[in-house]
């Protein structure tokens, strides 16, 4: 994609992601649904004539893109930047989710997550607060995984920073995971694993 001088960017016209957000849902048979949502802010500092004694001071426009996909299983499915691997040890079965958070990690640039976009909407949205409501995960990348099954705990495998990293079960069939952006641009940990044991 052809990059906007940053004279006419802040000029012009306002435009950037906001972060990436992954759901996943799990059927009994292992198939299921994967779906990746993308925010946008466009701003524009003319908009449109609203009539006399008005001054026009600017539009914005919040967008969000959707992109589906379908899988057989979801531990055969290879997306970049993060997979699913089940084994059975000491007849304990486990699941871990494996994500590469390395600084060129390939998972940014399938969410077309970009650091200079990110803080641009950031600066943007702490100046009103309806957008920063919309952006409140814009710094995360959030995995949320449905399981056809109860899990009865979920933890990272390598410690990490509380607050900022996080991974807990919204209900017992639902994963959430929060993975702090300056963390990954920062190189902290190249791979992230989350451990996810079913009841």
């Amino acid at each position: 994609m052809k990059r906007i001088p940053q004279t006419i960017l802040f000029c012009l016209l306002f435009c950037a992601c906001a972060g990436g957000n992954i759901k996943i849902k799990i059927n009994s048979d292992l198939s299921g649904d994967l779906v990746i949502y993308q925010k946008k802010i466009t701003k524009k500092q003319k908009g449109i004539f609203l009539g006399s004694g008005l001054k026009d001071t600017g539009e914005v426009e919040i967008t969000l893109k959707e992109r589906s996909y379908q899988f057989g299983n979801y531990t055969q499915m290879l997306p970049p930047g993060f997979r699913f691997i089940q084994f059975t040890e000491d007849q304990t079965l486990e699941i871990q989710l494996a994500i590469d958070t390395s600084k060129n990690s390939p998972l940014l640039q399938t969410l077309e997550i970009n650091r200079e976009e990110i803080g641009s909407i950031l600066s943007e949205a702490k100046l009103r607060d309806d957008l920063l409501r919309f952006n409140t995960l814009v710094e995360f990348i959030q995995f949320e995984v449905h399981f056809p099954f109860p899990i009865a705990k979920v933890k990272f495998l390598d410690p990490r920073t509380a607050g900022e990293w996080t991974v807990r079960l919204d209900n017992p069939n639902k994963l959430i995971v929060n993975l702090p952006l300056h963390s990954v641009w920062a190189g902290e940990h190249a791979l992230t694993v989350v451990q996810i044991y079913p009841e």
